[in-house]
């Protein structure tokens, strides 16, 4: 009896270890669900969803998995775990007050039901985050998070206050401004000191200025073209280009004489309007100034 009682027990013990490893065994991954895990992985690694990648080399990582497949999956996880950026949302209402009831959507998916100062993990790209709390407006952020970034610190405020409205006063229509004309020592306006004679004089004196230096202009382009021309015909031409080019150097010439003489009579009308000018009166009519091919034509009383 003795030796009975000692056997009996022993097929019951071991019928519960041999339970024990199967109902251990029933949530550990397979040699297939292991592969299936490490290859999905890194799909979901190239596609830069790290978060995702993460889990699934959690499950290749597992003791139950191949070695070697056990041992690339963990070293992956720690290279994944670098790389998961991580951000740190601060939800405030608009009187500064730190809010924890806020829900986060990250692409129309949940990320947090509460913010309670944890950061979150996120994919690297660019994401559309959603912030939600009761008695207020959603607040809607885009961020573009940068991969192995840690604890990025976002402000998230909740019913902002809106821009100061534009004081009355500088809403007002102002009318035109009068500008006073400005005046001589003597209170005559600057424009009627000098007197119409002298205004021509100044007026006859740019078109001379201006019809000397084209003359000036035209006459170095007649010297360039005739060096052309006689290097293209020392004597006689033969071709059409030294024909054009000694047409052209002639032309130039003529505009040259043509600006140098309208030059020449704006400059010395402009001297005699100016040197007989007498002082302005009151009532004086206004001096007319022509110009054309012959010269410059001043009429006037003075």
């Amino acid at each position: 009896m003795s030796r009975f009682i000692h056997l009996a027990p022993q097929p019951v013990a071991f019928a519960a270890l041999l339970l024990l490893p199967i109902t251990a065994r029933a949530n550990d991954p397979t040699t297939a669900d292991c592969l299936n895990a490490h290859n999905s992985s890194v799909e979901l690694r190239n596609a830069q969803k790290l978060r995702g990648a993460r889990a699934q080399l959690l499950i290749c990582a597992a003791q139950s998995c191949p070695t070697e497949v056990r041992k690339e999956c963990l070293r992956h996880a720690d290279e994944v775990n670098a790389q998961i950026p991580t951000i740190t949302f601060e939800p405030k209402d608009a009187a500064g007050h730190d809010l924890i009831a806020v829900k986060v959507t990250m692409d129309g998916e949940p990320l947090a039901d509460r913010l309670e100062g944890m950061a979150l993990s996120t994919d690297p790209g660019v994401h559309t985050f959603v912030f939600e709390t009761e008695g207020q407006t959603p607040v809607e952020k885009q961020l573009v998070v940068r991969e192995g970034v840690k604890d990025r610190r976002v402000s998230v405020v909740f019913g902002a206050a809106l821009a100061a409205p534009i004081p009355p006063a500088t809403q007002r229509i102002v009318g035109p401004v009068s500008v006073p004309a400005a005046t001589d020592v003597g209170g005559r306006p600057v424009g009627s000191a000098l007197g119409t004679q002298k205004i021509a004089a100044l007026v006859a004196g740019g078109v001379g200025v201006v019809g000397l230096g084209l003359g000036t202009v035209f006459g170095l382009v007649a010297v360039s073209i005739k060096n052309d021309a006689q290097n293209a015909c020392p004597g006689a031409c033969a071709s059409q280009d030294g024909v054009d080019k000694w047409s052209n150097a002639k032309t130039a010439a003529q505009l040259a004489d043509v600006f140098f003489v309208v030059g020449g009579v704006g400059i010395a009308g402009a001297a005699a309007l100016w040197f007989t000018a007498k002082p302005p009166a009151t009532g004086e009519p206004a001096t007319q100034v022509g110009f054309g091919p012959g010269g410059v034509q001043v009429r006037g009383t003075w």
